[in-house]
């Protein structure tokens, strides 16, 4: 059974610290290299992308630390040339404070990788680094009923591959796929501000709070617990439950995570 830390709470530094211990991480990045996967979807900022507290707290913990730090993200298909994007972004001046490349995912290329039942497109960047930490935003999505720690990895597939989902691909099968190829050691997951309706704000988000942080290793239990939570704010999504989430239930079926959780609130 797979364990969900909990806490009601808007300190971020405080909440990323206490994951870092609990999950050993300033060891296991120990003269590594370490890639930091926020959730930058477009230019737009916190709740659609991550707040910039989350990057900071875990810049700070990893200084002196890792071999390499390096924070990267590919946007959202439609939100524009990704260059531009990243370094436009508000999290850039994050990284900056700390002297951290702050990147395109693909600046090194693609890898061609055959999931279960597909030919991917994926960031070099996925294999080429020892350790990744995922900084989801916690939110409400118009196709896939939510968006968290499990579809935080398609930030690594390719912009032609991201379009496909829309047009082509099964996104939830390719969510629950994907995440058997890269595995973070760690999600922390901000629930203190979200978006109802849909993931973005030029697209219809409406800003909700719900004052909760969440961190494991397990997305299945991660997204769960997001489930219960989001049904709080967002009608549609009240009655559901984890096998109604299509890319949930793929998941579990893969084995990506665990359906059966245990919260333990901080």
């Amino acid at each position: 059974m797979s364990i969900v830390y909990l806490k009601q709470s808007e300190d971020r530094e405080a909440f990323v610290r206490m994951a870092f211990q609990q999950f050993d991480i300033k060891r296991k990045a120990e003269g590594k290299k370490v890639l930091i996967k926020p959730n930058i979807v477009s230019h737009e900022p916190y709740p659609t992308t991550t707040h910039p507290e989350m990057v900071e707290a875990c810049l700070k913990l990893l200084q002196g630390v890792a071999r390499e730090v390096i924070v990267a993200d590919g946007p959202a298909w439609d939100a524009g040339d990704a260059e531009s994007v990243i370094k436009e972004h508000v999290l850039k001046k994050s990284c900056d404070k700390f002297g951290v490349s702050m990147v395109d995912l693909f600046v090194q290329g693609i890898k061609n990788e055959k999931a279960r039942s597909f030919e991917l497109e994926i960031s070099r960047m996925a294999f080429d680094c020892d350790l990744i930490i995922s900084l989801p935003v916690l939110k409400v999505h118009g196709i896939c009923d939510l968006t968290g720690a499990l579809k935080n990895v398609l930030g690594f597939l390719s912009t032609d591959d991201k379009r496909r989902l829309h047009w082509s691909l099964d996104a939830h099968k390719v969510i629950a796929e994907l995440n058997e190829i890269i595995k973070p050691s760690l999600h922390i997951v901000d629930g203190v501000q979200t978006l109802i309706n849909t993931n973005e704000l030029r697209h219809g988000g409406k800003p909700r709070t719900m004052g909760y942080m969440l961190a494991g290793n397990d997305p299945v239990s991660l997204d769960a617990v997001g489930l219960e939570l989001l049904g709080k704010v967002e009608p549609r999504l009240r009655l559901k439950r984890i096998n109604d989430v299509l890319h949930l239930g793929y998941a579990i079926e893969l084995g990506v995570g665990d359906q059966g959780y245990e919260i333990v609130e901080w």
